[in-house]
């Protein structure tokens, strides 16, 4: 685990507020701060909000050279339907950058498997543009398939720079029908997996890992509270005990993950 910088908590000014589809929009910051780095979170809340708690919010770009941060983001509850709602000029809380990074775990040479589930892509996008030199197949899955090649390459991003793209959705449309984890067949032929996304894909993933000794790390997806680890809200089980997701990860090695099966 890396260590946190100095933690700060800026009001931004929205820049540009993209919606994709009825469910995904990205968000863009100018942010000259600490570089964040593929992995790593901000928690994000309106600096007019109704809610109490930020959100986090993995990176989804970050362009070191403009300045601006983007966030892949996916409108589900209250939080992030005031984020989806935002207007250019609008000011936003950003706390970060927080939380380890994907560079920390990848393998010195071989093929990565990427896997991301849902808004679990974002994280791994980021990856793709942090380490162009690294050969990696990216594995996306959807509940729902997009409706045109311009949907799909907007949530995708830096994804499509990987060498090997799948795409799966349960209702296939315009891609491959099924769940994601069911289209990694060869664990053996990575030299580590990568993955982000929902529990049971995570529990999936990792079960496929372990059973050809393929090395696993998987991005959390929680509630968190304060992103620091002072709340205690995002306490995950551990073969070493209890962690919290926020402080410790949020990626983890997935043989010292256990899941409540």
């Amino acid at each position: 685990m890396s260590e946190n910088i100095t933690i700060k908590s800026i009001e931004c000014e929205l820049i540009k507020n993209t919606t994709i589809t009825n469910e995904y929009f990205i968000l863009q910051f100018f942010w000259d701060f600490h570089s964040p780095r593929a992995g790593q979170f901000f928690m994000m809340k309106p600096v007019r909000s109704s809610v109490f708690l930020q959100r986090p919010i993995s990176v989804f770009e970050y362009n070191n050279q403009q300045k601006i941060v983007k966030f892949l983001i996916a409108k589900r509850g209250k939080g992030t339907k005031e984020l989806f709602d935002l207007m250019p000029g609008d000011k936003v809380f950003l706390t970060g950058p927080l939380g380890n990074t994907w560079a920390e775990f990848l393998p010195e040479d071989g093929k990565v498997a990427l896997v991301g589930g849902s808004i679990g892509i974002a994280p791994l996008a980021a990856l793709v543009a942090e380490k162009p030199d690294v050969f990696f197949h990216f594995f996306a899955g959807f509940k729902q398939g997009f409706r045109s090649k311009e949907e799909e390459n907007a949530v995708m991003g830096n994804a499509l720079n990987s060498k090997k793209l799948v795409i799966s959705a349960e209702d296939g449309k315009n891609a491959l029908i099924g769940r994601i984890a069911d289209f990694i067949y060869e664990p053996q032929d990575y030299s580590s997996l990568f993955a982000c996304g929902n529990i049971p894909m995570l529990r999936a993933i990792k079960k496929k890992c372990e059973s050809k000794n393929v090395p696993c790390y998987i991005s959390l997806e929680s509630r968190f509270g304060c992103g620091v680890g002072a709340c205690l809200g995002c306490t995950i089980r551990t073969v070493n005990g209890n962690r919290c997701c926020c402080k410790h990860g949020p990626i983890f090695p997935a043989n010292e993950v256990l899941f409540d099966d």
